[in-house]
């Protein structure tokens, strides 16, 4: 089987939400502990998420569980800087790594069962990237084969791991991931998740 990291995005300051919003809680859970524990649940090892405003709190909240916390203290300047951060934290852990997953943790619905069919779709494939297909486009949870780490660690700061998607289509495996379309960026998304999330969400405390 082949050794599969995660990266756990995890930095963002949640301008346009207006408050920390990976600390955002479904069923008691904050989103960036569902998306570690989703990581995890799926074989991911190492699992590193990535912090940055607010990066105590965030960091407190999945210290009991078996990931790796990585400050990027440049979050500010684009999600490209914390992907880097990411792949430089999981190299650290363990350099012979076969590929690695990119996640976010504003992606409500995002669960082991889909990281697992997105690791198997990579494995089948033989491309060196996966992703997941909603909304029209691929996007992340994405899957990158260590042939690609380089092209990771030399995204532009304000790029996100989509360019390496979008530049390469033929590259790239796609599972159908229509939940994928459902993210948290504004109080609106907020609102509308609530109305039809089942267990119910609340604010952070």
């Amino acid at each position: 089987m082949p050794s599969i990291g995660a990266i756990i995005l995890a930095a963002g300051g949640g301008s346009r939400m207006g408050r920390t919003k990976q600390l955002l809680r479904i069923g008691g859970e904050s989103l960036v502990r569902r998306a570690a524990r989703a990581a995890l649940e799926a074989g991911c090892r190492p699992a590193v998420v990535v912090t940055g405003s607010d990066s105590d709190a965030v960091a407190a909240d999945i210290a009991d569980l078996p990931v790796r916390s990585a400050l990027n203290p440049q979050w500010s300047a684009g999600i490209g800087t914390s992907i880097r951060c990411g792949l430089s934290a999981v190299l650290a852990i363990d350099p012979s790594i076969d590929a690695v997953i990119v996640a976010l943790c504003d992606q409500p619905r995002l669960s082991p069962d889909v990281l697992r069919d997105l690791v198997a779709g990579w494995s089948a494939a033989g491309k060196p990237m996966a992703a997941c297909r909603y909304a029209g486009t691929v996007g992340p949870p994405c899957c990158f084969a260590n042939s690609m780490f380089d092209q990771l660690s030399h995204l532009a700061d304000a790029d996100g791991a989509k360019r390496l998607l979008l530049a390469d289509p033929a590259s790239v495996a796609t599972i159908p991931w229509p939940a994928g379309a459902d993210d948290l960026d504004t109080p609106a998304d907020w609102r509308r998740f609530c109305q039809t999330d089942s267990p119910p969400a609340e604010s952070p405390q």
